[in-house]
């Protein structure tokens, strides 16, 4: 239900700002590097995200970022323990999490070319895989909320970009488990489709 609510958001917030024109439509691309809390073997693994993002802007300087992005979240776990004392060999478990996000930030653009943007994110989870030993049940939450932070530079029709994106609640479903929390560094490049 919360998925449904903030996505009927979206779209009443993109039909308010379009009636004031100032309205930027593009694509992007790029890479995630993800580290999850309280998960051993965990590394800072390079994954990959792309999708579609738009500008409405309110004043000169200010304006809303709402994107509909495709992401993974890539995780390694030691595996289990019979695991290991089967096959002797000590591998990690590797999880890939595919997931559909959805920020809307906040925009400031203290100079022409830079923007600094920050906002919520929710992220819905369309698939998950795991390759490695053993068939351990994977038990990760359908959603998970988090805080996005990071600047833009428009370098005329095409931009560049960095991130920090930090989950606020724990992406395993299991009661027992301690939480696993997300953290992201996400670099990549961006094109300017459509101005209205």
């Amino acid at each position: 239900m919360k998925k449904y609510s903030l996505l009927l958001f979206t779209i009443i917030v993109v039909g308010q700002l379009k009636a004031q024109g100032n309205i930027n439509l593009g694509i992007k691309v790029g890479q995630n590097f993800s580290s999850v809390s309280s998960v051993a073997s965990d590394r800072n693994t390079a994954s990959y995200h792309a999708g579609v993002t738009t500008h409405f802007g309110i004043t000169k300087q200010w304006g809303i970022s709402p994107e509909i992005i495709l992401s993974q979240t890539k995780l390694e776990t030691a595996p289990p323990i019979n695991s290991i004392l089967y096959s002797m060999i000590l591998q990690p478990e590797t999880y890939h999490l595919n997931y559909l996000a959805i920020p809307i930030l906040a925009e400031y653009k203290p100079f022409s070319m830079l923007s600094i943007q920050a906002g919520p994110q929710y992220s819905i989870l369309l698939d998950q895989k795991k390759d490695g030993i053993g068939n351990a049940t994977m038990a990760f939450k359908n959603g998970e909320f988090a805080v996005v932070g990071g600047a833009k530079v428009d370098l005329g029709g095409f931009f560049v970009y960095g991130r920090y994106v930090v989950g606020l609640q724990g992406i395993n479903e299991l009661q027992d488990q301690t939480k696993w929390k997300t953290t992201q560094w996400q670099l990549g490049l961006g094109m300017s489709l459509l101005k209205l």
